[in-house]
């Protein structure tokens, strides 16, 4: 099959999910001359079920542990006794476990971003990689899901709402090297993830492969997701994906009304919690979550600003703003841990700069390598223990 040249684009059909095989346990007839005891029917059912399992992944492993206990609750051996008794202890049993078997089904590990519209998250990405990735505007500019993996090759899905996927091969990654490469890569980024075209918002997701070797080999991804209280359609995009998630790291404009807008944050932050009650995110742990408060610059502009003249007083107030920043979001997301609360401006966080903000997002990468780190293959593990 000849593979699509440099810079080509390829049409493809909506993308194949293959199904893990299914091994069963199923009891066997014996004769009555000769017939096994049911410990040994067991026994020798185990014994098949393990070896079969031995040519499985651990993942298509635990799927199919998970089908055949969808399929033991369907059945007849599963009689209205056992259905009280489940429905007393786990009333949501059977919702439960195909949620549960769904999750694991999910090949990507994401670790998503998100914030309110122009708090910095594209600027975020842009800074994690070391290249601009992303236009950040003044204004609205995300208007899809952007997934963005390590790869060897440079490559961009793009998947509309219909399921057609679109692939497009760019240079080898010698070219992010060089102004030229970054920018034809941007642009064709600019054109299906911008709110500005009227069909960006029929494109479901967009899908980056290039060079990001802290993200290893794996199937961990970083998830740039449309900001909260944009268009509608843009928006829930951006709550469809939540229950994909197993990290957030949420960009809060602390320039605007006092960092939170109590309609858009901290609801986003309750239809996390809600998921989690609802057995949509079972692997998402609490504490897997970092809070980045961006453009400290603007605040010390209006505290400069205003009529005070004493800078002692001014240099006080920016601190309480710190301060009550941090209760706020103690109080919203009250597992998160202080440390992965951050401050900085990420316009000025620069290799070339010794700075407070350069300072503060080295600290967040430790951080983010770590949430990485947890990510690789947390899915099955988090299953297997269930």
């Amino acid at each position: 099959m000849m593979r699509p040249e440099e810079n080509e684009t390829t049409n493809f059909s909506e993308a194949q999910s293959a199904s893990p095989d299914v091994v069963g346990i199923q009891n066997k007839n014996s004769s009555s001359e000769g017939r096994a005891t049911p410990l040994q029917e067991v026994e020798t059912e185990t014994n098949r079920y393990s070896n079969a399992e031995e040519k499985k992944s651990p993942t298509q492993s635990a799927i199919a542990i998970y089908q055949e206990i969808e399929r033991l609750l369907e059945s007849d051996k599963c009689n209205d006794g056992i259905r009280t008794e489940l429905e007393l202890s786990f009333p949501e049993y059977r919702s439960a476990f195909i949620k549960w078997r769904r999750d694991l089904e999910k090949t990507d590990h994401g670790i998503v971003i998100a914030g309110e519209t122009s708090s910095g998250k594209s600027t975020l990405i842009n800074k994690i990689l070391g290249i601009k990735l992303f236009q950040g505007k003044v204004l609205e500019s995300t208007s899809t899901i952007c997934k963005i993996r390590n790869s060897n090759q440079i490559r961009v899905f793009t998947t509309d709402n219909t399921g057609h996927t679109v692939l497009k091969y760019f240079s080898n990654k010698g070219r992010l090297q060089y102004k030229e490469g970054i920018q034809e890569l941007r642009e064709y980024l600019k054109k299906r993830t911008s709110v500005s075209p009227d069909d960006s918002v029929d494109i479901q997701i967009v899908d980056i492969r290039l060079p990001a070797p802290f993200l290893k080999q794996g199937n961990t991804i970083l998830v740039d997701t449309p900001g909260i209280g944009g268009s509608g359609k843009v928006t829930q995009k951006l709550i469809e994906y939540l229950p994909n998630a197993l990290a957030f790291i949420f960009v809060i404009d602390v320039s605007s009304a006092g960092g939170m807008q109590k309609d858009r944050l901290p609801q986003l932050l309750k239809t996390v919690t809600d998921l989690q009650k609802q057995s949509e995110m079972p692997c998402f742990n609490p504490e897997n979550v970092v809070f980045i408060t961006n453009k400290w610059d603007l605040v010390q502009k209006q505290i400069e600003s205003s009529d005070e003249d004493d800078s002692e007083n001014k240099r006080e107030e920016e601190i309480g703003i710190w301060e009550n920043l941090k209760k706020d979001i103690k109080q919203m997301w009250p597992l998160v841990r202080e440390e992965n609360i951050f401050k900085m401006n990420l316009k000025d966080v620069s290799s070339q700069r010794r700075n407070h903000s350069t300072r503060s997002f080295e600290n967040f990468k430790k951080i983010l390598a770590s949430l990485v780190k947890k990510a690789e293959g947390l899915r099955v593990i988090e299953h297997l223990r269930r």
